[in-house]
Parts: structure tokens; sequence; C-alpha cells
């Protein structure tokens, strides 16, 4: 069997010699070969060339990693055959994997390419009249697409202080929780608020102008290891689910969000949501443009509309939920 395997030296808790320790030792059987991109070129051009020749991908970092590595995969999917995939949990977010149910100790992680039947999640795609690319956990739009922008600008920034890395590591994904409060406290979100205003056409024939600060796309049940804004979305049911935090007023926005964050649903009054198969989002005229975020990257920005598209079941992956619904 030959694996390829991908290791982003950046990732949170990366530590490219020891991974590959242990990943010798849990797929000493296995005909492997270690790449170490250092630049995103790098990364997406390694993961097509070993697509090409491998029996299995395993990629090493958090979401952002794997969201930059599918892309080339996604992109030539009618093409090129895309080998199942195991992301190893070592970065800043690990949303898919969590989902997925990948141990976060390498070595289990890892058997699972041995262990575990392949299963097809759908992906998300998003276009633009500037680009269409790809996401697999959840994203949106408003406040939360600022915040994403605004916690990789701060990233950028530590990384080039002496120290920064390892604060950035240290720090994770509290980054986006500290962001957010930050500007919850300063006003920056009312500030925001002003010009912001868009359309919603569902592919159901609804359709709708909202403000809402918050807009969702989800495509699974949580992120950020903490919140949970669709407790009962599938990335395997060709749907994926849209939620509003539709107030101006920030005492609700907070209680919804920390509802989210203790696992339970906001009143629907103040949080609509949805399950579609495809939804654009248009700015209204003179309404200021779409940022959107997925898989905490920055996948649209400066643009007057996006499709998001749900492609059902476009990804093999590894998981140990397919371990354990074999075994019940």
């Amino acid at each position: 069997m030959k694996v390829a395997v991908l290791i982003n030296s950046n990732a949170g808790r990366a530590e490219p010699e020891g991974i590959k320790n242990s990943i010798r030792r849990a797929l000493f059987r296995a005909d492997l070969t270690f790449y170490e991109p250092t630049t995103r070129e790098e990364l997406q051009t390694a993961t097509l060339e070993a697509a090409k020749t491998s029996d299995a991908l395993i990629i090493c970092g958090g979401d952002g990693t794997l969201n930059v590595a599918v892309q080339p995969l996604l992109q030539h999917r009618n093409t090129v055959s895309i080998p199942p995939i195991l992301p190893l949990p070592l970065g800043t977010a690990n949303d898919l994997a969590s989902e997925l149910g990948i141990s976060e100790r390498i070595e289990r992680g890892a058997r699972l390419v041995l262990e575990s039947e392949p299963k097809f999640i759908d992906v998300i795609e998003v276009s633009s009249e500037a680009s269409t690319v790809y996401m697999l956990t959840n994203g949106g739009l408003g406040v939360a697409a600022e915040t994403a922008l605004l916690a990789n600008d701060v990233r950028q920034w530590f990384r080039k202080k002496p120290i920064g890395s390892d604060f950035v590591k240290a720090l994770g994904s509290e980054i986006y929780e500290l962001l957010l409060a930050g500007q919850f406290l300063t006003g920056h979100t009312r500030k925001w608020l002003k010009g912001w205003c868009l359309s919603v056409e569902l592919a159901e024939g609804t359709s709708f102008d909202t403000s809402a600060p918050f807009i969702m796309v989800n495509n699974q049940p949580g992120l950020g290891g903490k919140y949970i804004p669709a407790p009962l979305t599938s990335n395997t049911d060709g749907t994926f689910n849209v939620m509003l935090v539709n107030s101006p007023e920030l005492l609700r926005q907070v209680s919804a969000l920390m509802k989210m964050r203790r696992g339970n649903i906001p009143d629907e009054n103040i949080c609509p949501r949805t399950e579609t198969t495809h939804a654009r989002f248009r700015a209204k005229d003179g309404a200021r443009d779409l940022t959107f975020f997925g898989d905490g990257e920055i996948l649209q920005s400066g643009v007057r509309q996006i499709d998001v598209t749900c492609l059902k079941r476009a990804l093999p992956v590894y998981s140990q939920t397919a371990v354990a619904e074999a075994l019940s």
C-alpha cells in the first residue's frame, strides 16, 4: 500500500521528525513517502502529484492545511482520482478530524488507514466572480468572517516576532474567541453593521434580505471544538445548514453564541436556520462587499455575489466513526 504523508511544519502541534517516526511505527508495512512543503503552492503541488501514485494521503495539520491541500484535488476531480484522505489533527483547529473521530495520538490516528474503510463526505463549493474554491467543515459571512480575517492578520504579525510562532501555537483556536470578544467590547461589530445588507436565495425558492451580523454555512454540527451551530447537520446527506444570528442587539447576539457554545439550539426567532443544497448571497446595491470564510481560511473577499453548492459525497476520507458503525 502506497501512502503519501504531507506535513505542515507550521501547524500548531507539528514536529516533523516525531510525526514521521510515529507514522512509521503505525504503518511499518506500508510504502511511505513523506513531503514537507513550506508554502501553499508547494503543498498543493505535492498533494496533486502524490494523489496520482498513492493509495492514501495523510495530511498532517489543521483544517486550514487540509483546505489548502484539497483545493487542486477537487478542482481536478473529473480527471484525477482522489485517494482516501486521513486528516491527522495537528493544527490550530481540527474540526473535521474531530467530526470523524480521529485520535490526536498520531500512531492511533494513522492506523485508521489500515483499520477502516473510507467513507465519502460532502464538499461545499464556494463560487464568486473571482474564483471557485471548496470547504469541508463550517464557514460563513458577516462578523465571523471578519474575525477569521483578523485572526489570520494577527497570526502573520506574531509569526514575524522572535517568539511569535510559539505564542500562536500555544494560543490555538482561542485566538478566534479573544478577537471576537474584543470586537464586541470595543463596539466594532456595531460600527461594522453600517452598510451591511445582502439578499439570500435558497434552492427551494425561498429568498429574503438580511442584515444579520452572523450568517453561518455549516457542513457539520460544530466548529472551533466548542461551538455547535448546527447540531442536527450531517456531512454525508447532500445538504448544508444555513443559520443566521438575526438580531442587531449585542446582548442577543452574545446570548445566542453562548447557547451554541454550550451545545444548545438558540431560539428560532433569533437564529432562523434551514437545510439546503444551494444558496446565493448577493450584496445589496450600496452595501459593503462580501467576505466568506471556511475551514478557518478566507475563501472569498471583496466580491458582490457568492454561490454556495453542496457536492454530495465528493471526498473520500478515513474515519473512526466508520469503524464504530461497522462494529455495531
